[in-house]
């Protein structure tokens, strides 16, 4: 059994999701889920075995100038699927 290995904050900003690991901001300008694959793939980001928490903006996304409240979560739901195949 595999441990934790980072702590993943995910929140969105200025229409980007910002993502931090371990405390320390990694980007901040991710628009797409292939750039936020990329992110995962470059910090080594496991979403089976680290601990991903979304911030209250990504589900409020549109107040932070997502086209919708949905977009954000779309992204990450994007990476989910490729990332976490059928379990």
């Amino acid at each position: 059994m595999q441990t934790t290995n980072n702590y993943v904050f995910l929140a969105a900003e200025n229409a980007c999701i910002v993502v931090h690991v371990n405390n320390t901001v990694v980007a901040t300008n991710v628009q797409t889920a292939q750039q936020l694959l990329q992110v995962f793939k470059q910090y080594n980001i496991n979403m089976l075995t680290d601990t991903i928490m979304c911030s209250s903006s990504i589900d409020f996304a549109e107040e932070e100038g997502f086209a919708t409240d949905n977009c954000a979560h779309n992204i990450i739901d994007a990476v989910k699927d490729i990332l976490v195949p059928l379990a």
